[in-house]
Order: C-alpha cells, then sequence, then structure tokens
C-alpha cells in the first residue's frame, strides 16, 4: 500500500477488494501469500502488463478505509492519503474509474465479472479461496467477499520489500566464504548478516530470527570442535 510518505508499506492481509491495473482487469490472486504474489506482480511489471500505482477497488461495507489488516503504518490518517491523490471515492465505479484514470466500461465489468465469482464460491480467473493459505485470516471463511455497497473507493498500491537477503556466504557451520569458496578462518556470521539460507525463496515470518539462532549455535559448535 502506498503511503503519503512515498513509501510502499507492507500489509500482511485483505479482508476485501480487489486490485486492478491500469486498463482496470484483475492481474493477480489478491489473497495469494504477499511473497509470491510479490514476485508475480514484480515479473508483470517487468513486461509491462502492469503499471504503478496498481489500485485496490472496495467498497463501503467497511467504510472508505481500505481493508488492509496488519499493516506496518498508520491508515487512519484518512485525509493525508485523500491530499496525496493515493486514495479516491465515488458514487459509482465509473466516476471512481474517471478519478484514478483505467476505462469506467472496464472497471464495470470486471467488478461485475468478480462479483459473480463470489456469488458461485469459485474464482475463475485467479483461484482465489482454492488454497488453504487463501482462507488463512478469514477463519477458514472464503476471501471472496462482493463489491456492490456504495459509495466505492480505490486505494493506490504499490511493491515494497520485506527483509534482506543479502549479505556474507556461509557454510553450513556459518563460517564465511571468501571469493573462491573457501572458509575465512575464525569468521563467522548469523542472521542478517549472513546470505539468507534459503537464497530467493521466503519460508516464512521469523525467518531471520531462526537463521539467526541456529547459525549462531552452528558456529560455536564449530568453534569449540575446532579448539579441542
Amino acid at each position: 500500500m502506498t503511503h503519503p510518505d512515498g513509501r510502499s508499506a507492507f500489509a500482511l492481509w485483505f479482508t476485501g477488494g480487489i486490485f486492478v491495473n491500469q486498463d482496470g482487469d484483475r492481474f493477480v490472486n489478491e489473497s495469494r501469500a504477499y511473497d509470491r504474489a510479490g514476485r508475480e506482480i514484480i515479473a508483470q511489471l517487468q513486461d509491462g502488463s502492469i503499471t504503478l500505482p496498481y489500485w485496490m477497488i472496495y467498497d463501503d461495507s467497511e467504510g472508505e478505509v481500505p481493508p488492509v489488516k496488519a499493516a506496518n503504518v498508520s491508515i487512519v490518517e484518512t485525509e493525508k492519503y485523500v491530499a496525496a491523490g493515493l486514495w479516491h471515492s465515488a458514487d459509482t465505479l465509473e466516476e471512481l474509474a474517471a478519478k484514478i484514470g483505467v476505462p469506467g466500461e472496464r472497471l464495470a465489468a470486471t467488478v461485475k465479472r468478480f462479483n459473480g465469482f463470489v456469488a458461485s464460491g469459485v474464482d475463475e480467473d485467479f483461484g482465489r479461496g482454492d488454497e488453504a493459505f487463501d482462507r488463512a485470516f478469514s477463519a477458514g471463511a472464503s476471501p471472496l467477499v462482493p463489491i456492490d455497497s456504495p459509495p466505492y473507493h480505490a486505494a493506490a498500491f504499490g511493491i515494497s520489500d520485506l527483509g534482506t537477503k543479502g549479505g556474507l556466504r556461509t557454510d553450513a557451520a556459518a563460517r564465511v566464504l571468501d571469493t573462491s569458496g573457501h572458509p575465512i578462518p575464525g569468521l563467522y556470521a548469523a542472521g542478517n548478516t549472513m546470505a539468507a539460507p534459503s537464497g530467493t525463496a521466503y519460508p516464512g515470518g521469523g525467518n531471520p530470527i531462526g537463521t539467526s539462532m541456529l547459525f549462531s549455535h552452528l558456529a560455536v559448535l564449530d568453534m569449540r570442535d575446532r579448539r579441542s
């Protein structure tokens, strides 16, 4: 989610809404695990099929604040988001589309199609709700929520980073490796100091804490073995 100061803030999950691109079309499963959704969005940004910002479209069932949960910034300062041109509201989808620069008929058709998926319980386009993770934050209920209570709202979104992946390369004993891949005697690294053991994958929340604990332990064991 785009913040008035220019940052793209992290949001863990959503209780409604859909994402649309500059053409007014959906382009991703909005309930997919955030790292996977992020990769898909980055790929589409790179091939030019979507541009920044993209928009969350939602209705007034929870008010004008976006249905975003566990964000790392305040989202209650509505006037700041509106003044920055990041949040918009309108009585109709066509009027909302004009405010965010997307085709009105296309946006209305996209919302109508999505509402049809809500009624049937099956997202035929992106499979929202098909995987267990999609329902993890809704107590198992379907994440397909209708957009049918005006006024309608749009909030600007972008891509943000979640954590670091760079750092010192190590072996399985947490020993730092030189440029030739050989351990540097007496030098160890763990946690965010080391390059992520998971590479470009994201195994889940708490990963830096886990690697800090594990590789610190392995480093001490290696030091002990070398002293004995």
